[in-house]
């Protein structure tokens, strides 16, 4: 059976439910598999993406479910957490392990954190301007187009942590490093992202057809 991208009504509700700083949490994480794309809004991202065959409800609900909003997988998704984790558990990624940990290192810094990681690389990225203004995940990305950072380059940021005394989140990147995520295994790159088992088939009026049993997605 053919493949059918996520409706526009789907992407509008996601889009229209998400603050300003979910909405950038997605697009980062959405960095690789959009790789060729330069997205001015999650809108026009998650669009493209369907357009191209590469976003699924059974993804939309992976990146909902990265962003933490469990709500909205049960309010437009009709699904939950754990279906979203069991999926999760037996398929590739949409979403790459280094992006997720960006985003848990991301949500542990406090203001002055990332305040002193922006001055700290200063030596690299230089002064710039709105370094006030500048999130972590900013940060990382102006690194990645240095290419001072990447999946596998993550001895400088694992550095700057040691400098803040962030010792906790040093240790997160060791452990991430250590377990051989930063070759980027178990997720889909931008060619890889729509593969058939990440596809939800066109749903019949009789039945509640999904990815797995366990998942109760619809269109």
């Amino acid at each position: 059976m053919a493949l059918y991208p996520v409706s526009a009504e789907v992407i509008h509700q996601v889009e229209e439910s998400l603050d300003d700083e979910e909405k950038e949490t997605m697009l980062f994480l959405c960095r690789d598999v959009a790789e060729n794309l330069a997205p001015a809004n999650v809108r026009e991202l998650l669009g493209t993406l369907s357009e191209r065959g590469q976003l699924s409800l059974a993804t939309l609900a992976e990146l909902l479910y990265r962003v933490r909003r469990f709500d909205l997988l049960k309010k437009i998704l009709k699904t939950d957490k754990a279906a979203v984790e069991a999926h999760l558990r037996r398929n590739p990624h949409l979403v790459s392990d280094y992006r997720v940990l960006m985003m848990e290192i991301g949500e542990n810094l406090d203001k002055s954190d990332v305040s002193s990681l922006i001055f700290l690389m200063r030596d690299y990225t230089g002064r710039g301007k709105g370094a006030k203004d500048k999130s972590f995940l900013d940060l990382v990305i102006e690194l990645e187009k240095l290419n001072l950072v990447a999946a596998d380059q993550l001895n400088l940021l694992e550095k700057s942590l040691k400098s803040i005394h962030r010792i906790d989140l040093k240790t997160k990147i060791q452990k991430y490093a250590q377990s051989g995520q930063g070759a980027g295994s178990n997720y889909v790159n931008s060619l890889q992202a729509s593969l058939p088992n990440l596809s939800i088939k066109e749903p019949s009026y009789n039945s509640r057809v999904s990815l797995e049993p366990v998942y109760g997605l619809t269109a």
